[in-house]
């Protein structure tokens, strides 16, 4: 269904997304039950840096939108923000067993990037900031015990590490290539391909790229 990862590397952060969208569609609608498009660019971007999301379509998408408009206004509650995008999207008669989804966003603001994970559940909604030499994954398929989640972060290297700019992306790229890869063999529903977004945390300027794997 996704695999989206957000990385912090101290100096830069990296958000990926693969390109699998799934609608589905409620059989009222008289639309294809379920309808896949492998080319979805699921990385955006934004005025602080990059979003990604993954979970309900619809309520992510309201997300985005509350974001766009709060962050304009200096506002930076970003649970608040989930709230409004919930009642938008059970406003519209959706379940509420469906109002799911993540995000993954970097900010750049006061000379620093900070890069946030959200997740809205059924429940309840929270958000962290992802910490340096840190990796965090929204993914379909795997178990948190699963050793390879562990073994991507520990491989994760700060920029200090090469000897340019240029070793440290093909490093990272191919770590993650790999990633993807292994992934793939456990939930075909994702993209071999995705997209690499990259963001030096001291100017905010950033790059993004399609990695064909």
């Amino acid at each position: 269904m996704t695999l989206t990862v957000a990385i912090n590397l101290d100096d830069y952060i990296i958000l990926t997304g693969d390109h699998r969208l799934t609608i589905e569609c409620e059989p009222f609608t008289g639309l294809p039950a379920r309808t896949v498009v492998d080319d979805y660019k699921k990385i955006k971007y934004w005025k602080y840096g990059a979003i990604t999301v993954s979970g309900d379509v619809l309520l992510m998408c309201y997300f985005h939108q509350v974001l766009d408009l709060y962050t304009k206004q200096n506002n930076w509650d970003f649970l608040q923000a989930a709230q409004v995008a919930r009642a938008m999207y059970l406003n519209d008669d959706k379940h509420a067993q469906h109002a799911t989804g993540t995000a993954f966003f970097s900010i750049f603001k006061l000379g620093k990037v900070e890069i946030i994970h959200l997740s809205i559940k059924e429940n309840y909604i929270e958000y962290e900031t992802i910490q340096p030499m840190h990796a965090h994954f929204s993914l379909f398929e795997g178990t948190p015990d699963d050793p390879i989640y562990q073994l991507f972060v520990n491989s994760l290297r700060k920029i200090d590490n090469f000897l340019n700019f240029e070793d440290f992306y093909n490093y990272h790229t191919e770590l993650l290539k790999f990633f993807y890869t292994r992934q793939k063999r456990i939930d075909d529903s994702i993209t071999p391909s995705f997209d690499l977004f990259i963001q030096n945390t001291k100017t905010g300027q950033g790059f993004m790229q399609t990695i064909e794997n």
